[in-house]
């Protein structure tokens, strides 16, 4: 298959046309992830300013002030995690969609107390707290949603489209960095760092944050709960109901039916399990363990491709680099933010469903530890306050070329990915899981940053580097292709040797596969992959001829 991007995107135009209800389900849950994006972009912008730090009492050395700036951003991770623990629980109580009305309550209590620290008569130390205390309430709410958003969206979407509804969680991630990076320009364009006692510089940031988890709940009032949720609460006609709509095909349409059958099927042969009894089976064999552990370890990998310290502290890495002046590096910044829009969608939209989740990984992340390689090398050079020349230009460039290959890779392909690998029935603890594992290492890349770029410096960036490479090697050895498989079915790929599948998959890494309803590329790679039948003969999606073609290579 020839990759060609024109014949790609009227490709997905016309899928949109053909499936409008599917995206907009997507996209209403995904404000969500604009959530966490506002919320983590916004502070990089704040934190510098002279306004700032005069309403907090903050001080200017930079020893504390590194160990004090990563705790106010640090603060709003540890919240996730606590919100991405509380999210199985909650999601299984009172259903996806509940949960994420409940996930906005708390982000926009979080947010009110942000807005309002400072007012009035309070003092320096308890609006401090007060901020602290926002953060981490808003951080509660961002870590439940991003638990709840993935798993909402991946059983509510068909397999063909899976990768790229639930990749827009990671869309709307970026939009919301790229946005709250532009309000901080703006806000520093109209009114400057004069004037230190002027708090709209940093007060309305912290308000417009408010407008995402608006339109979270307004786009999710007319949305239905997940149909597999309601399978599992025994609601099969509100299933049925649920996938008609989104489908936009009658309830006795064999497609529908066929979709509520293996639902039910599924069910069936997986009791519904307590936590204690998930976590039993969780760890039931070395194969199980693993494959519930894939959600925990795609977020630790990509935590430690240090995405993250570029999100939250890239006005003072381009200082780093050479550019010099708020509006110089704040404007570095919204460049930054907008090179990761264009090629997150670019990625939904000509990648993720053609190539897959793991030719993505590898050469995203090989892509993106070449970058840090160098900056590591120009920071080493170049000692103490650089000068702008063409070496640093391109160490500028390097920055955006590190977040093209991000956005490429590490960036929409692990939602998906961690999605579809885990169990059906253990979908919301290994999921919340990860989540934690996300939070945990985004607490502590976002507390460490400011002290590393104050101690080793270049060590920052060669640190990143080295770990993103180990991310590549695990991707190629150690994770089947799980792209194309109606989530039924994807336990085929765990039962034989892992190292073998990982390996064979590998050959995805160097073609694209036309990954349609019916699997993936031609039927005379089934011997290897599993999955695949000829497109001639493709005519139906359900599981049970994902059965038939995996009897056939147990008969080879």
């Amino acid at each position: 298959m020839v990759w060609n991007p024109i014949a790609q995107t009227l490709h997905v135009f016309q899928d949109i046309k053909a499936n409008p209800r599917y995206y907009w389900m997507a996209a209403s849950a995904c404000w969500g992830g604009m959530l966490f994006g506002w919320d983590s972009g916004l502070i990089g912008g704040i934190l510098p300013r002279p306004a700032f730090k005069n309403a907090f009492g903050l001080t200017n050395n930079p020893t504390a002030w590194a160990n004090i700036s990563g705790w106010i951003v640090s603060v709003l991770q540890a919240g996730c995690f606590f919100g991405a623990m509380s999210a199985a629980w909650v999601s299984e109580r009172f259903g996806r969609r509940g949960a994420l009305f409940i996930a906005a309550f708390w982000f926009h209590l979080g947010s009110l107390l942000q807005t309002t620290a400072k007012t009035g008569s309070q003092s320096e130390e308890s609006a401090l707290i007060q901020l602290y205390v926002g953060r981490a309430v808003g951080g509660f709410g961002v870590g439940m949603v991003s638990v709840v958003v993935p798993t909402y969206v991946s059983e509510s979407s068909p397999k063909h489209i899976r990768g790229r509804l639930t990749g827009m969680y990671q869309l709307f991630i970026v939009i919301g960095i790229a946005l709250s990076f532009w309000v901080n320009y703006g806000m520093l364009v109209q009114i400057g760092d004069t004037d230190i006692h002027n708090e709209r510089i940093w007060r309305v940031p912290f308000a417009l944050q408010h407008i995402p988890g608006v339109l979270l709940v307004l786009t999710m009032i007319p949305e239905k709960e997940s149909p597999r949720w309601l399978g599992e609460k025994g609601r099969w006609e509100d299933a049925k109901k649920v996938i008609a709509r989104l489908s936009q095909k009658s309830v006795d349409h064999p497609d529908v039916v066929n979709e509520v059958d293996d639902i039910r099927a599924d069910l069936e042969k997986n009791v519904k399990l307590s936590f204690v009894e998930q976590f039993r089976q969780a760890t039931s064999s070395g194969k199980m363990f693993y494959r519930c552990s894939i959600p925990a370890i795609m977020m630790f990998w990509q935590q430690w491709t240090g995405v993250n310290s570029m999100n939250y502290y890239s006005p003072v890495i381009f200082q780093e680099l050479g550019l010099s002046g708020g509006r110089a590096t704040l404007l570095g910044t919204g460049i930054y933010g907008i090179v990761k829009i264009v090629m997150t969608v670019a990625v939904l939209s000509l990648g993720m469903e053609q190539y897959g989740r793991k030719a993505l990984l590898v050469w995203g992340g090989v892509g993106q530890s070449l970058p840090m390689f160098y900056i590591a090398g120009y920071r080493h050079i170049r000692q103490g306050s650089p000068k702008i020349d063409g070496a640093s230009y391109v160490a500028i460039v390097m920055i955006y070329l590190y977040v093209t290959f991000y956005s490429f890779g590490w960036s929409v392909a692990p939602w998906p990915a961690m999605s579809e690998s885990v169990p059906n029935q253990l979908r919301s603890l290994t999921m919340s899981i990860g989540l934690m594992s996300n939070w945990l290492f985004n607490f502590t890349i976002s507390k460490i940053t400011p002290i590393l770029l104050n101690n080793i410096r270049w060590g920052t960036y060669l640190l990143f580097a080295c770990t993103t490479m180990s991310a590549v090697l695990w991707a190629v050895f150690f994770l089947p292709e799980t792209g194309g498989y109606a989530i039924e079915d994807i336990h085929q790929l765990w039962e034989g040797n892992l190292l073998k599948q990982s390996m064979r998959d590998n050959k995805y890494l160097f073609t694209t596969y036309n990954n349609r309803a019916a699997g993936a590329v031609d039927a005379d790679d089934i011997e290897h992959h599993k999955r695949h039948i000829s497109n001639e003969k493709a005519t139906d999606s359900s599981s049970k001829e994902s059965e038939d073609r995996i009897e056939k290579v147990r008969e080879v």
